[in-house]
């Protein structure tokens, strides 16, 4: 008997899990750009904010961009920065 009851609801879980399974509709894709306008992604846009450089107190600042460097014998992200020219 006890084996009969156990065939039984193993068969019964073993169906449900077999089950489809519905989900609610897709969400909306994310806003995007509108027709006609273009985004540009920049990737040190924070740190670029005096543009190609500047001059603070007769020095000239100048940005270096990002690139890809060495570290410890790692290949990292070096952020662009300004850098005292000149």
């Amino acid at each position: 008997m006890k084996k009969l009851l156990i065939l039984s609801l193993g068969a019964l879980l073993g169906a449900d899990a077999c089950a489809p399974y519905y989900a609610g509709p897709p969400a909306p894709p994310p806003p995007g750009p509108v027709a006609g306008e273009v985004t540009v992604a920049v990737g040190d846009q924070p740190y670029y904010v005096h543009g190609p450089y500047y001059i603070e107190h007769g020095r000239r600042w100048v940005w270096i961009s990002g690139h890809w460097g060495r570290r410890h014998g790692r290949r990292v992200w070096v952020h662009g920065h300004y850098a005292l020219r000149g």
